[in-house]
C-alpha cells in the first residue's frame, strides 16, 4: 500500500518530486492552498525571515498540518555567491517530516548555476540580453515598485519598450521561481533523489531514517610528514533520534603537501 504525503508549493514542484518518491512507495499530493510566498520570495516583494532549512521544514510541516497525512515535504531553494565568491551557486533542499515518527530528513543538491541580471538602457543592450536567455527560462522586468514575472522573451521585449519609452532603464532577469526556470527543475530532482537516498539509511540502533555522513572531520595527515591537515579524514552519521554514531573513514588516506601547514604554511 502506497504511503499518502503532501509537497506545500505554488510552483508546480511536486511533479519534480514525486517520481523519486515512487522509489519509497510514496503517492505525493500537491497542496496550493497555502501562499508560500508570505515566507519570501526570489523577486524580494517579499523579504526572506528564515534561513533556506528553516523554511523548507516550516513548509514541510504546514503541508503535514494541512492534508492531515503524517508525512508533508517542503522545497526551499536559495542563490548565493559560490565559492571564494566566483560565479553563482544554487543550493536546493527537500524536507520531509514525519509527524507522528517525529523525524525530518532534508535532501539536498549544491552546484553552480546560470544565472542572469541585466540593467537595460537600450534596445541593443535588450537585443543582447534576450540572445543568451536559454529555451524554456522565464524572465521579469523590473523597474522601481513595478514588477512583471514570469514573461517569455517575446512578451518581456514588449514589456521593454514601453519601459524604455517612458521611464529609461529597467533591470531585466532570470525568473527563479521553479515553474519558470528549467535548470533549477533539474537541480530539484537531483535534490529529491538525495533525499530518497538520506530516507532510506536508517539508523543501526532505532531505524529512524536519515542516518547519513554528514559530519565531516578534519585531520587527513600529509604525504609528506604525517600532520593532520584540515582535509577530511573521515564523515560521521549521527542519528537524530538515539544519538548512536557511526564513523566512515575517507577513501583517500593521505593529503597533499600543498594542504600541509607545516610543509606549505
Amino acid at each position: 500500500m502506497m504511503r499518502r504525503v503532501a509537497v506545500l508549493t505554488r510552483h508546480n514542484k511536486g511533479r519534480l518530486i514525486s517520481q523519486a518518491l515512487l522509489e519509497l512507495g510514496w503517492q505525493l499530493t500537491e497542496l496550493d492552498s497555502f501562499d508560500t510566498d508570505s515566507l519570501g520570495s526570489f523577486a524580494g516583494e517579499r523579504p526572506r525571515f528564515m534561513s533556506p532549512d528553516e523554511c523548507a521544514l516550516r513548509k514541510a510541516a504546514i503541508a503535514a498540518e494541512l492534508s492531515g497525512y503524517d508525512t508533508g515535504i517542503g522545497s526551499e531553494g536559495s542563490f548565493a555567491p559560490g565559492p571564494y565568491g566566483i560565479g553563482t551557486f544554487n543550493l536546493e533542499l527537500i524536507c520531509c517530516v514525519n509527524i507522528s515518527a517525529g523525524w525530518a530528513v532534508t535532501g539536498r543538491f549544491y552546484g553552480p548555476t546560470n544565472v542572469q541580471q541585466w540593467t537595460i538602457s537600450n534596445n541593443e543592450a535588450l537585443d543582447q540580453a534576450l540572445a543568451s536567455v536559454p529555451e524554456g527560462q522565464k524572465l521579469l522586468v523590473q523597474q522601481h515598485r513595478y514588477i512583471r514575472k514570469g514573461l517569455s522573451p517575446a512578451e518581456a521585449r514588449q514589456q521593454a519598450g514601453s519601459l524604455l519609452i517612458n521611464g529609461g532603464e529597467f533591470i531585466l532577469g532570470f525568473d527563479l521561481r521553479a515553474h519558470c526556470c528549467p535548470e533549477r527543475q533539474q537541480h530539484i530532482r537531483l535534490a529529491a533523489a538525495d533525499l530518497v537516498q538520506r530516507i532510506k539509511h536508517q539508523c543501526a540502533r532505532c531505524s529512524t531514517p536519515g542516518f547519513w555522513p554528514d559530519k565531516p572531520i578534519s585531520g587527513l595527515p600529509c604525504e609528506e610528514c604525517g600532520t593532520p591537515s584540515t582535509l577530511t579524514q573521515a564523515r560521521q552519521a549521527c542519528c537524530q533520534r538515539c544519538g548512536y554514531t557511526e564513523t566512515y573513514g575517507s577513501e583517500q588516506r593521505y593529503a597533499a603537501a600543498l594542504y600541509c601547514q607545516v610543509c606549505n604554511p
